[in-house]
């Protein structure tokens, strides 16, 4: 009956319409939910603070586009900026796929809310743990620490074992680095029983034993609620 009265033809489903270019400015959500959709065109200006971090579903942003400052912190498939992208005050962009710029960019960069240079934000295999202990600005020393690697950190500075006992992976040890002038890097040292690669997993400073910081790793508050088989 339906194709009878529709000659054959049945109507095509409704398509969602890109939304027409204009030379309006939109708003900071307006245009976050029109990047994310891949609605969004060239030349687009963005009012305010550009918030796209943790869009791990975006690979590119549009030409010309222009915010006051960008977010595309753990943007990990994003792995280049567009080509006129204009930011009046920084961009931030750790874990993000951006692995480098161009010399001159112009742009002031952040890592974590701290500014960075583009050596600590694209050429961490340059830093060594001796520049790192050497820095007396705290916020830029745990950048550092993060960009050189917590494992690499360990080995080329040392630490001093608060515990150490055994799991199914064999011996494992709570390891940490005191600073004067802030907390401790307090890490947790385990051997993967399936693979056995080492893994340096980083935990609050007031743990105590390795126990304590598996629990808290495995997200419980109680140590003596953590019960596993297999720690790994």
């Amino acid at each position: 009956m339906f194709r009878m009265m529709s000659n054959g033809r049945v109507p095509n489903k409704p398509v969602k319409q890109r939304p027409s270019e204009s030379h309006e400015p939109v708003s900071a959500e307006r245009g976050r939910k029109l990047i994310l959709e891949h609605r969004a065109w060239d030349g687009m200006r963005v009012l305010g603070h550009l918030d796209l971090s943790g869009a791990s579903a975006l690979y590119n942003l549009p030409e010309n586009l222009t915010c006051e400052s960008l977010d595309i912190r753990d943007c990990v498939n994003l792995t280049i900026l567009p080509k006129g992208l204009h930011v009046t005050y920084w961009i931030e962009l750790a874990g993000s796929g951006i692995t480098s710029l161009p010399a001159g960019h112009g742009f002031v960069l952040h890592w974590r809310g701290v500014r960075v240079s583009d050596s600590i934000a694209f050429e961490s295999q340059s830093i060594t743990g001796q520049d790192i202990l050497n820095v007396e600005n705290v916020e830029l020393r745990r950048v550092l620490i993060e960009r050189l690697g917590y494992e690499t950190f360990l080995q080329q500075v040392g630490g001093l074992i608060r515990d150490r006992d055994r799991d199914a992976g064999g011996e494992r040890q709570l390891v940490y680095i005191p600073f004067e002038d802030d907390e401790p890097l307090m890490v947790l040292k385990v051997t993967c029983p399936s693979t056995g690669h080492t893994h340096i997993l980083r935990v609050p400073p007031y743990m105590r034993s390795c126990h304590q910081a598996a629990a808290w790793i495995a997200g419980f508050d109680n140590p003596d609620d953590y019960h596993p088989l297999i720690e790994a």
